[in-house]
């Protein structure tokens, strides 16, 4: 999914967010790895950055790049939510949803995998609870109300959810498995140098989620992927993967990989 917040929600999240889904990082990995080789000149002073420092010429371009390419994805979600007839955040809201399967998802799992913030979930679960898309049921022990799909809910995600997902899936697979080994590691650099960097600003408290279990999420995902550009039919799914229909609250189709947001999302 997208990597930053939708834009209804951009000054209410709470920053707690996962990394984005492999198709949102494959294109900052790539760039990054583009840019590292985009010219021998990686000394040459460039342009100014937006706090007016000078930095290297291929610094300044991948910036730009980077930014480019976390605008334009999110734009491409946007697009694709607003085609369904639905908002952008009902949207992360039902792929979260409906990649939980069986076993449901809380609202504080939603905001932290999909980056949205604490009253935009909450509003929008009642939305769609009300319209007969999301039913809130227990959750084991002190874990709360979990969202599950409902027959309908299944039923629309199926529409919306599902061909967003195989599109995500089809791009993966326009790399070989050596490209995709590569944009996944320097994606995990890229991460992993960017939250060091964040926890040397005074005051800033970076969460515990974006540590071991980020370091644990991204090697998944990087098994998920190759396994998926392989065609490897034993890829880890979902547990809701094997039931359709009215089976499974949200039981997803067979063919769907976990998200990257959970990192097989």
């Amino acid at each position: 999914m997208r990597k930053g917040n939708t834009a209804s929600d951009a000054n209410e999240a709470n920053g707690t967010c996962a990394p984005g889904k492999v198709g949102a990082n494959m294109a900052d990995a790539a760039v990054s790895s583009g840019a590292a080789n985009v010219a021998s000149s990686a000394d040459a002073e460039g342009p100014s950055s937006p706090t007016g420092v000078s930095v290297p010429g291929n610094i300044a371009r991948a910036y730009e790049a980077l930014d480019s390419f976390w605008r334009e994805q999110n734009q491409l979600y946007r697009d694709v939510a607003t085609s369904f007839g639905i908002s952008e955040s009902a949207s992360s809201i039902l792929y979260a949803i409906f990649l939980a399967g069986e076993k449901g998802i809380s609202q504080r799992d939603i905001c932290m995998q999909m980056c949205i913030g604490k009253q935009t979930v909450n509003s929008s679960i009642h939305k769609l609870e009300r319209e007969g898309v999301v039913v809130l049921e227990s959750g084991p022990g002190r874990r709360g109300l979990l969202s599950h799909l409902t027959p309908v809910g299944l039923e629309l995600a199926e529409r919306t959810i599902v061909p967003m997902i195989e599109a995500e899936l089809a791009a993966l697979r326009e790399f070989d498995d050596k490209e995709l080994e590569l944009v996944l590691l320097l994606g995990r650099r890229y991460t992993d140098a960017l939250r060091s960097h964040f926890a040397d600003i005074p005051g800033v408290l970076l969460t515990s989620q974006n540590n071991k279990a980020a370091l644990l999420n991204g090697e998944a995902a990087l098994r998920g992927v190759e396994a998926a550009a392989q065609g490897d039919a034993s890829t880890p799914r979902n547990d809701g993967a094997a039931k359709r229909g009215g089976e499974g609250k949200g039981a997803p189709p067979g063919g769907c990989l976990s998200s990257p947001n959970k990192k097989v999302r």
